[in-house]
C-alpha cells in the first residue's frame, strides 16, 4: 500500500472539520477541484472510502471516522517533531498555523506576524481567517496551532489556554458632519436616540458591541446588521448611523478621509479583550506562553484608545 501524505492527512482532517469540501479548500486556501483530487487519492491508498458525498457535505464513514482520529494523531506527532527540532536549537521553529478572527485579522496581524517574525525567524507561518466557532474547531482539531480571538472564548473552554494581550476600547463612529460629531461630552440622552449599526448574528464582536451599547445608554432595538466591519464602516460614511469600532479598527476604517468622525466614550470605557489561545495539552505551550507575553507590547500600542469624553 501506497501511504498518504502529510498534506493529504491535512485535507482529510479539514473536511472533517468544516463539513464540505469547498469550505475546507477555503480554509486551506487551495481550490476546491485539488484538495477534492487529493482526498480521492488517499482514500485510493487507504483502500476504503473516508466521506460519503452529498448535496448537504462530506460525512465521514464508520471506517473513515477511525482514520481521521489516526491522521489527528499523526499530524499531532509531526508538530512533536518540528517541536523537538526547534528545542534543539533553541527556538520556535518550522510550520505554524495562526489563525485570526475576521473582526482582528485585518487590525492587528500586521503587528503580530511583524513580531512572531522578529522574535522567530525561522517560523514558516502559515495564516488563516475564520469565526470564532470555526476557529475553536479548528484549534481543537489541531489544524491551527494559535488562535487570535476576543476572550473570554464562548462554549466549554476546557482544554484551550488562554492568554489576554490587551484592551481593545470601543468609539464612537459618526459620520462627517454629524450634529454630535463636534460635541465634546455627549448625554445618555443623545445616545439613546441614536439609530446604531451592529455586525450580523455571528460575529462575536455583536455580543460585545451590544453589552458596550447597554454601558453607555445606547439602544439596539431595530438596529441595522453589517457583514463585517468595513461594511459597517460604509454605512455610518453614507449616513444610515453610528456603530461602535474597537480602536484597532481605527486606523483602516476611520482613517482621513474615510467619511467617519470618531468620540471616544466616557467611563466606564467599554472594550473587548485581545487574547491568544492554543491547545493546553500542546507540546509547544511553554514557547507559545512567552510568544503570548511579548505581544503584549505591540497589541496593546495597535489598541490605544484616543482618549474619553
Amino acid at each position: 500500500m501506497e501511504l498518504p501524505t502529510l498534506r493529504q492527512l491535512e485535507y482529510l482532517v479539514a473536511v472533517a472539520e468544516h463539513g464540505t469540501f469547498g469550505a475546507a479548500a477555503s480554509a486551506l486556501h487551495v481550490s476546491q477541484p485539488a484538495l477534492s483530487t487529493q482526498v480521492a487519492e488517499a482514500e485510493e491508498r487507504l483502500g476504503l472510502t473516508v466521506f460519503e458525498r452529498g448535496r448537504h457535505g462530506a460525512r465521514a464513514t464508520p471506517e473513515g471516522e477511525a482514520v481521521l482520529a489516526a491522521a489527528r494523531r499523526v499530524l499531532e506527532e509531526m508538530r512533536e517533531l518540528v517541536r523537538v527540532a526547534s528545542e534543539r536549537s533553541g527556538d520556535l521553529a518550522g510550520p505554524l498555523v495562526l489563525g485570526a478572527i475576521p473582526t482582528i485579522a485585518p487590525y492587528l496581524l500586521p503587528a503580530v506576524v511583524r513580531e512572531t517574525l522578529r522574535r522567530y525567524p525561522n517560523v514558516e507561518l502559515q495564516l488563516r481567517e475564520e469565526r470564532t466557532a470555526t476557529l475553536l474547531a479548528s484549534l481543537r482539531a489541531g489544524t491551527v496551532d494559535l488562535a487570535l480571538l476576543a476572550a473570554p472564548i464562548p462554549g466549554d473552554s476546557a482544554g484551550i489556554e488562554v492568554v489576554e494581550l490587551a484592551r481593545d476600547p470601543f468609539v464612537l463612529a459618526l459620520p462627517e458632519g454629524h450634529p454630535f460629531a463636534g460635541t465634546s461630552r455627549l448625554p445618555q440622552s443623545a445616545l439613546a436616540g441614536l439609530p446604531m449599526l451592529l455586525l450580523e448574528e455571528g460575529h462575536c464582536l455583536r455580543e460585545h458591541a451590544a453589552a458596550a451599547c447597554s454601558i453607555i445608554g445606547a439602544s439596539t432595538l431595530g438596529s441595522i446588521q453589517g457583514t463585517s466591519l468595513p461594511s459597517l464602516s460604509q454605512m455610518v460614511a453614507a449616513g444610515m448611523g453610528a456603530t461602535l469600532l474597537p480602536a484597532s479598527a481605527l486606523a483602516v476604517e476611520a482613517r482621513s478621509g474615510s467619511g467617519i468622525t470618531t468620540r471616544p466614550l466616557r467611563k466606564p470605557e467599554p472594550f473587548r479583550t485581545i487574547a491568544l489561545a492554543w491547545r493546553s495539552r500542546s507540546p509547544r505551550s511553554d514557547q507559545y506562553r512567552s510568544l503570548a507575553n511579548g505581544l503584549q507590547g505591540p497589541v496593546g500600542a495597535a489598541c490605544e484608545s484616543p482618549g474619553r469624553l
